[in-house]
């Protein structure tokens, strides 16, 4: 024993320090633990940022595919902002409230069932058109381009960031649409819709239009906010008359009948005289424009020609025929028919045909956990 002393002595080991490896072991110990916590939050970081920025899917669309097959497609709620904006931002102009109750619920959930059912119209029209080998061309593309161009412009405008509207998930949504579009057309026109036989249906004469432009002053008094009463000062409607007769001068020669007034504030009227500019499209059948005197008048000028000032009991007027036989109107009547047809017929086949060969599941992320209302607001 003495002799091995001897040795570890003359070779400089030195006897274990018990304090000092307790001290180390403790050293360690603390180490892991801080190591182990550091792993913890992270872990927990991880785990909430994961639940937040997740694709969170809404409905799940099984359909036949090109091969014979069955495929799914999944649509995630960031494919649902950008037609939640549109809805939102449709119903905030009008200053809609959305608790107002709409049928068996409420706007918002009103709502929520129409965006839901146009996701699902389109998914399956996509997937159609997946099936039927439908693509957008260029010219549709460069359509898709602009359409984007127009949307962040407008989405930029808003008061806050909104997760799915970026231009990546606009792009998707519109060019989604764009697809679902055409193949929606293509749909249409294999039906046996028999345009002729619905144009002969629009009576023309009731749709001829007359197209006009014009300058106007009012004879009624419309300071008072609850109700308009005609002007009783005699003296104020000679000057309005007036007025309108120096300009009816001034637009017999004039080359740009619209640029006779100056209106620095930007109220819709001429800064020292009231009278104001503006258009008509007038129809045989109207019976609400100026009154039925007038509209007689109207209705017998010929094109570019100026009337003289006209009275009816509510305004003065100065008129300029653009276009006495303008077929817009009628056009437009013609092609909002074969657009109703059209729509009617694709309708029942989507419901009563199209739709059953698809299975849908909406899942309760969207049932839960969206509410229509104050999502891009």
């Amino acid at each position: 024993m003495n002799k091995a002393k001897k040795i570890i002595k003359e070779q400089g080991i030195k006897t274990p320090d018990k304090k000092a490896e307790k001290a180390e072991a403790k050293s360690r110990k603390n180490l892991i633990l801080i190591i182990v916590g550091i792993l913890a939050v992270l872990g927990g970081v991880f785990v909430v940022c994961f639940t937040q920025l997740r694709p969170r899917p809404i409905l799940t669309v099984e359909g036949p595919a090109a091969n014979g097959e069955t495929t799914t497609n999944t649509v995630y709620y960031t494919d649902s902002v950008y037609d939640i904006y549109q809805m939102e931002s449709m119903y905030n102009n009008y200053g809609m409230d959305w608790d107002t109750q709409q049928g068996n619920g409420t706007l918002s959930e009103s709502s929520k069932t129409q965006i839901m059912n146009l996701l699902k119209q389109r998914e399956v029209l996509v997937m159609q058109a997946e099936k039927d080998g439908v693509t957008l061309d260029d010219a549709e593309k460069s359509e898709v381009d602009k359409s984007v161009k127009d949307a962040m412009e407008q989405i930029e405008k808003l008061p806050k960031s909104v997760k799915g509207l970026s231009e990546s998930d606009v792009r998707d949504s519109i060019e989604k649409q764009k697809l679902a579009d055409k193949e929606k057309k293509k749909i249409i026109d294999g039906f046996d819709i028999d345009d002729a036989k619905l144009t002969a249906e629009v009576n023309k004469a009731d749709f001829r239009q007359y197209t006009l432009q014009y300058y106007t002053i009012s004879k009624e008094d419309e300071s008072s906010k609850e109700e308009t009463k005609p002007l009783k000062d005699e003296a104020t409607l000679k000057k309005a008359k007036a007025d309108l007769q120096e300009l009816q001068k001034k637009a017999k020669t004039a080359s740009d009948f619209t640029k006779l007034l100056t209106d620095k504030d930007n109220d819709g009227k001429d800064d020292n005289t009231g009278i104001s500019y503006s258009t008509q499209n007038l129809l045989e059948s109207d019976k609400e424009f100026a009154d039925e005197a007038t509209r007689a008048i109207i209705k017998k000028m010929n094109n570019d020609q100026i009337s003289d000032v006209l009275e009816t009991d509510k305004a003065y007027y100065v008129f300029k025929m653009i276009n006495n036989n303008d077929p817009a109107a009628y056009d437009s009547e013609v092609k909002n028919k074969i657009s109703a047809e059209e729509d009617s017929q694709y309708q029942k086949y989507y419901d009563e045909t199209l739709s059953k060969q698809y299975k849908f599941k909406v899942t309760g992320y969207w049932k839960e956990r969206v509410t229509i209302g104050g999502i891009t607001a």
